[in-house]
């Protein structure tokens, strides 16, 4: 058994228990780009000269350009030899295609206006969620053709396409309505995935509302709303070949809006806060320039730890690992007991796989289950044993 999946926003290849990362020629030749450029230019921003011309950049060095830089993998699939994965790098994103033995990457779609993130391939045609202007939506493409028709629309975030193994020319994903956010409501966190993509966002802040799985025939131009349900999020389909729809459902978290005393407190506590921000700031700057922190403690990082965002959503790694093993699991990990792994049947039976479900693939042909739970990715095999294949964490995509 072979596969591929995505961790903490990189690449890797699995081969019966040897694990590798897949580095992107794209990413790398941008690395490249932005060390020549900060080598060519540092003199302009450091020493003597540039305090007195008032333009020292303690940040302007090669090593923190490339710091700065942000990149994030999101979907990965093999074609032929080739394997075809979507990058954003700053304010880039693109679909590329990668060949064994090559140095060059071939470019399959990229734009400075679309995110491209999710996608799915059958044949020469690739279904793709792309997102411009606070809004993310479905199109199909060509395999190497630079146009890319949308065929949905909306106020809405559109995620997780994948054609159906079932029936010809019909598309499913997962959609979440998207509506102005009031002054009064608190946004979730963002992790790394959506603040790459903040940067196509309107200016209204938005809130989304709960995910569900549309069925959309672009042949017969409909639109069906396949599973939904205002207590749940529906994300991450997958279609079988007899009918079969995988997907996983996890709860919906309502967002909240501030409470008087919340504001006041949060005005109480903005001297303590800026107080640390500089701190913070010091510390940084000291451990840059003198390899030395002006505080010894690790309590903090120890702490920032414990809670990790999991495709998009803010958990407490320790305390739900704790959960999960006191529940006697075989294979406990971080991922909350509520996100689950189903399976709608053809003749409409909705079956529960597994509990604490991030990431999947299922192999039609052997029937095995490949799934992530947070902390390790384990093979489910037909008779319902579990397999633990590797261990890693914040697994957000198996294929």
């Amino acid at each position: 058994m072979t596969f591929n999946y995505i961790a903490n926003g990189k690449l890797y290849f699995w081969d019966g228990g040897k694990t590798e990362e897949l580095t992107s020629g794209v990413l790398t030749s941008y690395i490249d780009r932005v060390r020549d450029s900060a080598q060519r230019n540092e003199w302009k921003h450091s020493g003597e000269g540039a305090k007195f011309r008032e333009a020292f950049d303690p940040g302007a060095d090669a090593e923190s350009r490339i710091a700065a830089v942000s990149s994030r993998i999101f979907c990965a699939a093999p074609l032929g030899e080739s394997l075809i994965y979507s990058l954003a790098i700053d304010r880039t994103t693109g679909i590329y295609k990668r060949t064994p033995g090559t140095r060059t990457e071939g470019i399959v779609i990229s734009s400075g206006d679309y995110a491209y993130q999710d996608f799915d391939i059958r044949g020469e045609r690739v279904v793709v969620s792309a997102a411009f202007a606070g809004e993310s939506h479905i199109g199909v493409m060509v395999m190497h053709s630079p146009d890319c028709r949308i065929y949905t629309e909306g106020h809405c975030w559109d995620s997780c396409p994948v054609w159906s193994a079932h029936e010809q020319d019909v598309i499913y994903y997962a959609s979440a309505g998207l509506a102005e956010r009031t002054e009064e409501a608190s946004p979730r966190p963002m992790d790394m995935s959506q603040m790459v993509t903040q940067m196509f966002t309107a200016s209204a802040p938005v809130s989304r509302g709960p995910s569900a799985i549309m069925k959309l025939n672009i042949h017969a131009g409909t639109l069906d709303e396949f599973l939904s349900d205002e207590r749940y999020d529906f994300v991450r389909p997958q279609s079988m070949s007899d009918g079969s729809l995988y997907y996983i459902r996890r709860p919906y978290a309502v967002e909240k809006g501030e409470s008087p005393l919340g504001c006041l407190g949060d005005l109480l506590m903005l001297p303590f806060r800026l107080v640390g921000a500089l701190f913070g700031f010091l510390n940084v700057f000291t451990a840059k320039y003198s390899g030395k922190t002006l505080s010894k403690s690790a309590g903090t990082k120890a702490r920032d730890e414990e809670k990790m965002f999991i495709d998009g959503n803010l958990i407490n790694a320790e305390a739900e690992l704790r959960a999960n093993r006191s529940r006697g699991e075989q294979n406990p990990g971080i991922i909350p007991h509520s996100w689950e792994l189903r399976c709608r049947r053809p003749d409409g039976e909705d079956v529960l796989i597994r509990r604490g479900a991030a990431a999947y693939r299922v192999d039609e042909e052997s029937g095995d289950i490949l799934f992530s739970n947070g902390s390790a990715v384990i093979r489910i095999t037909q008779d319902g044993k579990e397999e633990k294949l590797l261990t890693a964490e914040k697994v957000t995509f198996i294929r």
